[in-house]
């Protein structure tokens, strides 16, 4: 789909997904998966939830990080690789943004190392030499995932009483208008 299919796939204008692209550093492509509106669609829906743009974009940076150290980048040979792979699918074995199913239970802060699925040039240091394990992205990423739930988990009581609200007004007065 070209962007302005997507626009109207995620509900909004054509600016408005470009200034989210921005944003947050999203790959501008001709044309974007279904895995690309997800992405879009939940980036909205954690603003809506009054999360605030830092901590959005901290655990953008740290999904897309931990997804690279479990290699799952080498899958998908394409600049646009993460948006691409984003699904709806939750559960607690699934990254919030990506629905990517890590194997085990975020809560246990356990992966599944060692898996590469394409040649990559040696760096000069072992991953581990840097501190850039699998673990520690884990770590990273859970402590933000953490952080963002909790917002969301605020706002749940404050988005239901603005739907009672929208729908009582709909009703009543711009039923007529």
């Amino acid at each position: 789909m070209n962007l302005k299919a997507l626009a109207e796939v995620v509900g909004k204008s054509v600016p408005f997904v470009m200034t989210l692209q921005k944003k947050y550093g999203l790959t501008a492509c001709a044309q974007y998966g279904g895995g690309y509106a997800v992405l879009i669609s939940k980036l909205l829906y954690l603003s809506i939830c009054a999360v605030p743009t830092k901590d959005i974009k901290e655990l953008l940076k740290r999904e897309r990080r931990l997804l690279e150290l479990l290699k799952v980048d080498s899958i998908h040979n394409c600049k646009d690789w993460f948006e691409s792979l984003c699904s709806m699918k939750s559960g607690p074995t699934r990254l919030l943004l990506s629905g990517y199913d890590i194997g085990y239970d975020l809560a246990d802060n356990m992966v599944q190392t060692g898996l590469d699925f394409s040649d990559r040039d040696r760096e000069l240091f072992h991953d581990h030499e840097m501190g850039s394990d699998a673990l520690v992205g884990l770590k990273l990423y859970s402590k933000i995932v953490d952080k963002v739930c909790e917002r969301v988990k605020v706002e749940v009581p404050v988005m239901e009483d603005a739907l009672h609200w929208c729908r009582e007004i709909g009703e009543a007065e711009c039923v007529g208008a």
